[in-house]
């Protein structure tokens, strides 16, 4: 009997050559008998293991598997993003191969999904107790600090497992290193969204490529990145470049014509104004207003071009009537 959806698994690789396998096999268990048929895409991230050499091995003698060998390390926004544009399921759903989440879990991110949900995603509850490493301390600050910008209220961003309608998915663009913000992105488009608590065990082999100070870093960096980005994704139109600039570069302008003709005024009146600090300030307001108001102009030209050469659209339809 032919099976009504097709669940697309993502995993991506990175060093994993000692854990990949029981992924693997976990999620060909999974898939047997299930409901739903499989499809289970790993994306070797520039491993520098024998991690392609177990994917393929996999992928020539189960129908159900893809691998995808990308050139170099770019990244675990890029390996997503390599897994979306492969994967053909109705649901794709992101498992982590260090089997940190227990791949049963799976079962329930589908039935959110079947529930109606656009967006699910998992909070390793046990991670943040007490006593827990610094990192994930550092983690849970950061994820704090993300909610606040963005308003989105997840506990667990850096979860590896989660599921996806497959228009959000194929929507999706992730950039550098934003797959820290995936529910953040996410919102934007999709406002059915749900997190529920699952079990967290440590990876038996290897560590995670994510990690140290550095990471905290370049999370710092990127939230100012976030805020711009689910503000002009929410609001594109209220935030235009043009306007933006373009009224910052009249209030300056205007003080600056004040100031000047405040100056002259006093020229007229026969007073000297050439030494007056009052005048450098006026003529430099003049000029950065005009300036920040041609930005604005050049701002809403590269808006247009983006949206036009991209096909991308301000909005998503969810159902159209026929």
């Amino acid at each position: 009997m032919e099976k009504d959806k097709l669940i697309s698994i993502i995993i991506p690789c990175y060093n994993e050559e000692e854990n990949i396998n029981k992924t693997l096999d976990g999620l060909l268990e999974l898939s047997r008998g299930h409901k739903y048929s499989f499809e289970i895409i790993a994306v070797n991230d520039g491993s520098k293991d024998k991690t392609w050499e177990v994917i393929r091995k996999y992928a020539n003698t189960h129908e159900e598997i893809q691998g995808i060998n990308l050139m170099g390390n770019f990244g675990q926004s890029c390996a997503y993003m390599a897994g979306f544009d492969l994967a053909k399921g109705d649901y794709v759903i992101t498992v982590s191969a260090d089997l940190e989440t227990p791949l049963e879990n799976i079962n329930k991110v589908i039935d959110y999904l079947d529930d109606d949900y656009d967006f699910v995603n998992t909070n390793r509850a046990q991670r943040w107790g007490a006593g827990k490493s610094g990192r994930a301390k550092q983690s849970g600050l950061a994820n704090f600090i993300i909610g606040r910008i963005s308003k989105v209220h997840m506990k667990d961003r850096g979860s590896g497992m989660k599921g996806f309608k497959k228009d959000i998915a194929k929507n999706l663009r992730l950039y550098g290193e934003m797959h820290r913000f995936i529910p953040d992105y996410v919102s934007t488009y999709a406002p059915r969204m749900i997190e529920f608590d699952v079990d967290f065990k440590d990876r038996e082999y290897g560590e995670s490529y994510y990690k140290g100070h550095k990471r905290t870093f370049k999370v710092l960096l990127d939230l100012v990145t976030l805020f711009f980005m689910l503000y002009f994704a929410r609001k594109p139109f209220k935030a235009m470049p043009g306007r933006l600039f373009g009224f910052t570069g009249i209030v300056l302008s205007g003080v600056g014509g004040i100031f000047g003709f405040y100056l002259l005024v006093l020229k007229i009146m026969g007073q000297s104004i050439g030494h007056r600090p009052l005048l450098t300030l006026s003529v430099l307001l003049i000029i950065v207003g005009i300036q920040s108001v041609m930005f604005g102009m050049l701002g809403e030209l590269m808006m247009r071009t983006y949206f036009e050469s991209t096909g991308r659209k301000t909005y998503m339809v969810r159902e159209i009537t026929e």
